[in-house]
């Protein structure tokens, strides 16, 4: 009987992960929406799943392929997870990156995402941030939306609100368009230094991993959620079209989805790139706010808005962190 446990722990469940590596590979490099629930899953925790029960198995029967499987794992977590990713430039940052000059300031955009959960205290805690723009999820009032607005660049501000979205920005709204059947909110902005950016303020509906999700009728909902989202996603990058080099073009907001999945893809399509994954430090997961395990708020923008630094902020007042990403004007190059 232990001979035929020690088989089972030492070949036939390292062999099932390895089983696990290739089904769950083959699922993220194609996102088939009928396998939504498995790639909304990240990389790490499949990883860490699949080297605790790799470890198990060599503590029980000592098999040298249980710890051969628990390294390939290790590897692909390490390589694959963007958490990695940020915490390896946030070393690099630190260690060769000297701070910017009076001249990079002079044509960098700070670009502000946060879920205000309502409250105006969450404007307070990004001021110091000195923002260019700032784009809104579950805003406060129209009230708190203007002080702030006035505080922070006075006459040379605008803004635009619908629903429960809201976009400041320094300078000057040249077009604004809400739409009708959600909180979505697109503006095309012209800021003081020159530069002239569309703006698109989104708010998906939640489409992420969650306990019951091997339920068929929440794998079915999970489904129905992606297709919805990708179809929204694309439908609104038909707004406020980039016609030219000069103009710059934001996409952010809760996609309530983690990074990677399909309902990126117009977004990719676009020729939009996430500025995390461009150029995120530190640990840039958003949700929940207090211990973030999944990246749900991004910022995506053209490619003639560089990516030089983006990082995740803690928000003590919503559940989700405020995003942040430093931009070089495309009228600087």
């Amino acid at each position: 009987m232990w001979r035929k446990i020690q088989k089972f722990l030492g070949t036939i469940v390292p062999s099932f992960l390895i089983g696990l590596l290739v089904t769950v590979g083959i699922c993220m490099l194609n996102r088939w929406d009928a396998m939504v629930p498995i790639t909304l899953i990240p990389i790490w925790a499949w990883a860490g799943f699949a080297m605790i029960v790799s470890l198990l198995c060599w503590i029980v029967c000592r098999n040298v392929y249980s710890i051969v499987v628990m390294c390939i794992w290790l590897a692909v977590g390490v390589v694959f997870s963007e958490e990695t990713h940020g915490i390896t430039r946030e070393l690099g940052h630190a260690i060769f990156t000297a701070p910017p000059t009076k001249d990079e300031q002079a044509i960098t955009l700070c670009v502000v995402n946060v879920n205000c959960n309502g409250q105006k205290s969450s404007l307070d805690r990004i001021k110091d941030l000195s923002p260019d723009v700032v784009i809104i999820q579950q805003a406060p009032e129209q009230e708190a939306l203007e002080a702030f607005a006035d505080e922070l660049w006075g006459a040379e501000r605008d803004l635009l609100t619908h629903r429960t979205n809201a976009i400041l920005g320094h300078g000057k709204f040249l077009n604004t368009l809400a739409e009708e059947e959600s909180s979505t909110i697109h503006v095309r902005l012209r800021h003081p230094k020159g530069a002239t950016i569309d703006v698109t303020d989104i708010e998906l509906s939640y489409c992420a991993p969650r306990i019951d999700m091997w339920k068929p009728e929440v794998w079915n909902d999970l489904i129905d959620t992606r297709i919805t989202n990708r179809k929204l996603v694309r439908a609104f990058l038909g707004e406020n079209e980039m016609t030219t080099p000069r103009i710059g073009r934001i996409v952010s907001g809760g996609f309530g989805t983690p990074p990677a999945d399909d309902v990126y893809r117009p977004l990719i399509t676009a020729k939009l790139v996430d500025s995390y994954a461009e150029s995120g430090v530190s640990w840039g997961n958003t949700y929940p706010g207090k211990y973030p395990l999944l990246r749900l708020d991004q910022i995506w923008v053209s490619k003639n808005l560089e990516p030089r630094k983006t990082f995740a902020v803690h928000n003590p007042d919503s559940d989700h962190r405020t995003v942040v990403t430093y931009l070089r004007l495309p009228s600087a190059k």
